[in-house]
């Protein structure tokens, strides 16, 4: 039985891998802040919700989630484009 949640649960981080659609390398379009999400696993990077803006318009986007979210978001400035793991 354990075997079989083990192999569910590694499935199913590698098809969370796979989302990629927020990732770094595509939210990433030219200097300035960005509005990211930190992740509980580093080696999937940070998601890039919006970006990029002045810190005003960063932070003012961020208070538009509701708000556990807009603590759980960080607006980072990003000089170039980060690589897999982030800023961290």
């Amino acid at each position: 039985m354990s075997k079989r949640v083990l192999a569910v649960l590694s499935l199913a981080m590698l098809l969370a891998a796979c989302d990629r659609s927020t990732s770094p390398n595509v939210a990433y379009t030219s200097p300035g802040w960005y509005l990211e999400r930190t992740r509980i696993t580093l080696a999937m990077g940070p998601q890039i919700f919006a970006g990029p803006f002045t810190y005003d318009q960063c932070e003012a986007e961020r208070q538009k989630f509701d708000p556990p979210t807009a603590e759980r978001l960080l607006c980072i400035h990003e000089y170039t484009k980060p690589g897999p793991f982030g800023p961290y």
